[in-house]
């Protein structure tokens, strides 16, 4: 049977289709993968259509599964950060697709993280883990995304959230400036409106008011500039690319520690989303360790949970294939 899963986000979107035998699951043969500029396309439907064109397989799917950043509600979903709605039903009719299943991108995340390799991640904080526990994911990339599974329920439970959504909560007083910043453009200041490749570049605007180049240039360019300015010492705004990110990385830890205090996941706390690897060296300096441990009386909690960067780029891809898998064939939902 042919299976179509993919990852879609805000800046990119990862199709991959697949050839399984359903008696042999851990079988899986890839026809055909293409990643996508998702602003190239109006609507998903078009961007499906030129993938089911490349891989000359436009019948006889049986199954599509989708990983989408936004709130999924009876088989609908208004994407967050990409103006997209997509619908199961119309999806499947206008496609011949038997089954058109969704879930949240950080639902399929935490899928994927159960089928890591242990070269897969990098540890930024060692502590013990159980199999049999909470386990939580989030990430920061056009959005910021986060969802939990629970590891000692079978079959596995996966739970999304819009925890990104949470309002921001300054701990010193340059946060506090920064936060009055924001509140002159935002009704309501949230960590995506900070942790995400736009908040990278909000931060930059904040740091340096005075800098031009941040009026006219789009986003996604603006961030790679950023990042390009802080490694490369001998340019002109190294100092102040830096302090960007330094202050992007504080707040992150501060938020990673909060979910550490909040769900005391067992089975530890997982970092995906692109700009963390990008940002490798500050993500394992002594900082980041510093403002994640910083939780008070409350800190042990924070040093007993482990702390992992997933390096993998296919984790929300390799989810959503599992969840097909494992919540539609296994289940005897599709045969």
């Amino acid at each position: 049977m042919k299976i179509l899963a993919a990852d879609i986000g805000g800046t990119k979107s990862w199709l991959c289709l697949y050839q399984v035998d359903p008696s042999n699951k851990n079988e899986a043969e890839v026809i055909y993968e293409h990643r996508y500029a998702s602003a190239d396309f109006s609507d998903f439907s078009f961007l499906l259509t030129d993938f089911l064109q490349q891989a000359k397989t436009e019948k006889n799917i049986e199954l599509m599964c989708l990983a989408l950043p936004g709130v999924i509600q009876q088989g609908y979903s208004r994407l967050t950060n990409l103006d997209w709605e997509l619908d199961q039903g119309q999806l499947a009719q206008a496609f011949g697709i038997e089954k058109v299943v969704f879930i949240n991108d950080f639902q399929a995340a935490a899928m994927g993280v159960n089928h890591l390799e242990k070269s897969d991640t990098i540890t930024l904080n060692v502590a013990k883990t159980e199999q049999q526990a909470i386990t939580v994911v989030t990430g920061a990339g056009t959005g910021l995304g986060l969802a939990w599974m629970d590891n000692s329920q079978s079959p596995l439970q996966l739970f999304s959230t819009e925890g990104g959504h949470c309002d921001f909560a300054p701990v010193n007083d340059q946060q506090i400036e920064l936060l009055r910043f924001l509140q002159q453009q935002y009704t309501h200041v949230s960590y995506e409106r900070i942790l995400s490749g736009a908040g990278l570049v909000q931060l930059y605007r904040f740091l340096n008011p005075n800098d031009q180049r941040i009026l006219i240039t789009k986003t996604v360019l603006m961030t790679q500039i950023i990042h390009q300015l802080a490694m490369d010492s001998s340019t002109q705004w190294h100092h102040q690319a830096t302090a960007t990110i330094d202050l992007f990385v504080q707040i992150y830890a501060a938020y990673i520690g909060n979910l550490a205090l909040l769900y005391k996941p067992a089975g530890g706390i997982y970092i995906a989303g692109g700009i963390a690897t990008h940002i490798l060296p500050w993500m394992q300096g002594e900082k980041f360790l510093t403002h994640y441990l910083k939780k008070g009386r409350m800190q042990h909690v924070a040093e007993q949970t482990a702390l992992y960067l997933v390096t993998n780029t296919r984790l929300g891809l390799q989810g959503a294939f599992h969840f097909a898998i494992d919540q539609h064939i296994e289940k005897g939902s599709l045969q």
